[in-house]
């Protein structure tokens, strides 16, 4: 039998639902490399800005001898956290996270917008192809990228939320972001 227009509209609503989870796991995933990164960029920074600060201000100090001790061990901390940043490609990870975020939301976006208003059959049938098509490329390429069980759940957990949605398992209509024991949209 040949689907029709609530069938295609139910496969929209579906994926909008997918992708729009997959957003907020990559989006979380952008928050955190952020903070770390520019956390990393202001240590880099402040540490021998305060060096020299304090260089310039107590020069001829007692206690210099122990603040270029401290600010030698924190810039040896910082360096090998810089290398271990760069070994762990967080740069890359946060470009990645950050479009991968966006391209999810948006084809939600255009999924929800297809499932609402309708054109006719054949266009609907066209156009959530070629919707489709556009999704499962983005999701082999976030398949990629190591997914965890936790985040595929917090992910499921903001998708039901927003379009209040039931989930399959529980049977509840989450109004929170808390975790639950749920197998499917708790335990994050």
């Amino acid at each position: 039998m040949a689907a029709g227009i609530d069938d295609y509209r139910r496969k929209c609503r579906d994926a909008a639902l997918h992708a729009y989870g997959t957003s907020v796991i990559f989006q979380k995933r952008s928050d955190r490399l952020k903070r770390r990164t520019d956390l990393l960029t202001w240590v880099g920074f402040v540490v021998p800005l305060l060096i020299g600060a304090l260089a310039a201000t107590f020069g001829q100090a007692k206690l210099w001898a122990v603040v270029l001790v401290c600010a030698s061990v924190v810039g040896a901390v910082q360096l090998a956290v810089s290398l271990w940043s760069l070994v762990k490609r967080w740069p890359e990870d946060l470009a990645y996270s950050a479009a991968s975020a966006a391209a999810n939301e948006s084809l939600a976006n255009r999924f929800v917008a297809l499932a609402d208003d309708p054109p006719g059959l054949q266009a609907l049938r066209a156009q959530f192809e070629k919707l489709d098509v556009e999704n499962t490329a983005r999701q082999e390429r976030d398949n990629e990228k190591n997914v965890t069980e936790k985040e595929l759940h917090r992910g499921m957990r903001a998708a039901l939320r927003k379009f209040q949605r039931a989930c399959a398992a529980c049977q509840q209509v989450p109004t929170t972001m808390d975790p639950t024991d749920c197998g499917v949209c708790g335990q994050f």
